[in-house]
């Protein structure tokens, strides 16, 4: 069974927020979704989770988190032609990030990140992508990411198709030293999978 973890909107509302009170240069969309994935991939490898918890797909310009960049796109349009937030999240974020240079948006912390839902290492996770790549330009992040197993075993250059799943067994391929920690996650979620199955009647009737 392929790994699955529940995507939390207010850890990821925090995790945005807290990258973007950094003052990062260029602070864009793509910004936003290449340092995510390079927080949740080093969170997961470490410590045996993401920190959005969203599942990612392969698209020409490297992994993305599918909601996160829904919910973006959204607040892009809020901010540049006015349209109304497509969903409660969408409206929070607009709330809390503003959306300067519509030109080349980039985004900027309105408010401070409720540093109570992000996990000591969730931030550690954090500041690591800040502080190896956050300055890096959309260029060296895209050359980066493209570079990495996840997405090379994910992305079918010869298909007509734009976007593929990235399982997070995926997020492995370039850390074979921690194939026995995948293993060990894939055993415990499958035992989880197991006990949250409700049983069938006929065997709480003891048939």
């Amino acid at each position: 069974m392929a790994l699955s973890f529940e995507f939390d909107f207010e850890v990821t509302k925090a995790a945005l927020l807290y990258l973007a009170s950094k003052e990062l240069p260029n602070f864009d969309k793509y910004h936003a979704v290449k340092l995510l994935f390079l927080a949740d991939r080093e969170h997961l490898l470490r410590f045996g989770r993401p920190i959005t918890g969203d599942d990612y797909s392969a698209l020409p310009y490297g992994p993305t988190p599918n909601r996160i960049l829904c919910f973006l796109d959204g607040l892009e349009r809020v901010a540049n032609e006015g349209a109304d937030p497509s969903s409660d999240e969408v409206a929070e974020l607009a709330r809390c990030l503003a959306v300067k240079n519509l030109a080349h948006p980039t985004y900027h912390a309105v408010v401070q990140p409720d540093l109570d839902f992000l996990s000591r290492t969730d931030l550690i996770a954090l500041d690591s992508a800040i502080i190896e790549h956050g300055r890096k330009s959309f260029e060296d992040l895209m050359d980066l990411t493209h570079g990495m197993k996840a997405y090379t075993a994910s992305w079918q250059p010869d298909s007509h198709k734009k976007r593929f799943p990235m399982p997070f067994e995926n997020f492995f391929a370039d850390a074979p030293e921690k194939i026995d920690f995948l293993n060990e996650l894939e055993e415990d979620q499958e035992i989880l999978r197991k006990f949250s199955q409700p049983l069938e009647v006929s065997k709480v009737m003891g048939a």
